[in-house]
């Protein structure tokens, strides 16, 4: 969920504007990463600050990631690293670390 008048860059925004939403996932010997993480369609507008257009996402956005599983189960660990910007701001750029168990 994206906080009301906020919006986070899709992970697929150019270099030289807004930090993109990245994700790290941490090695295992239960899976291994399939591709490149999915997204829904980013509205895409001219953003002045930056001087280019941004990808960006408000309300919700729901990233997918495949996996292959090595084991039966396993448990996926990584970060996601984004940055939230309104009409007036942008905050710095803030790390979550997760882990989403996978059968």
């Amino acid at each position: 969920m994206i906080d009301s008048g906020w919006h986070i860059y899709s992970a697929y925004q150019e270099d030289g504007g807004p930090v993109k939403t990245s994700f790290s996932f941490a090695k295992s010997s239960e899976f291994t990463i399939n591709g490149k993480p999915r997204e829904p369609k980013p509205k895409k507008s001219f953003e002045k600050t930056f001087g280019i257009y941004v990808l960006t996402f408000k309300k919700e956005v729901i990233f997918q990631q495949k996996v292959k599983l090595k084991a039966k189960e396993a448990v996926v660990k990584g970060s996601l690293e984004y940055m939230a910007c309104n009409d007036h701001q942008c905050l710095p750029p803030e790390t979550v670390d997760f882990s989403i168990p996978v059968k």
